[in-house]
């Protein structure tokens, strides 16, 4: 079997929030700049300084969290890791030998499982962890017993090759 040494870090790529929430934080740091620094009321009706500089602050803190949205997938010949950041205090280790089968397959997020992030979409299709920057495809693992786990990538040839691989040297017994 050859060395494996797969790494990859995804990202919530939902271009509408992060237009909407900087257009905020823009809008809320203008406010506070011309209210509280400058001494000019920031509309007809101003809300208090207190209240601008308490919003904005939410704002900035929204803005971090939706920064710090990852998913850190890796995979190296004892098994796969992952950590869907900041939802998972620690890594995931799933071994091969807890697997009866794994696969790159296509699926839709919205329809299985309701969206991305860590997800369940029921027993036909188990939990998923992906991010809007995966592609329509994932790795599907199967476990030894029964339930599923669907990793969303967005390098799912390189996946693959590794999946086969790792069959091919008998670490994922398929009973099919």
């Amino acid at each position: 079997m050859k060395t494996i040494d797969f790494s990859e870090v995804q990202r919530f790529k939902i271009w509408w929030a992060w237009i909407a929430v900087t257009a905020l934080n823009v809008l809320f740091m203008y406010a506070v700049m011309q209210q509280v620094f400058l001494g000019k009321p920031f509309g007809p009706k101003p809300a208090p300084d207190v209240v601008l500089i308490f919003i904005e602050s939410l704002l900035l803190l929204f803005l971090l969290f939706l920064f710090s949205i990852k998913l850190k997938t890796h995979i190296d010949s004892t098994g796969i890791r992952y950590r869907f950041y900041p939802y998972q205090f620690k890594e995931t280790y799933i071994e091969w030998h807890e697997l009866k089968d794994a696969y790159i397959r296509e699926y839709n997020s919205y329809f299985e499982y309701g969206g991305w992030g860590m997800r369940t979409g029921g027993i036909k299709f188990g939990k998923a962890i992906n991010t809007s920057s995966s592609s329509d495809k994932g790795l599907q693992l199967q476990f030894n017993n029964g339930k599923l786990l669907l990793i969303g990538t967005s390098r799912p040839g390189e996946i693959k090759l590794i999946i086969d691989d790792v069959i091919a040297s008998g670490k994922i017994n398929r009973r099919v």
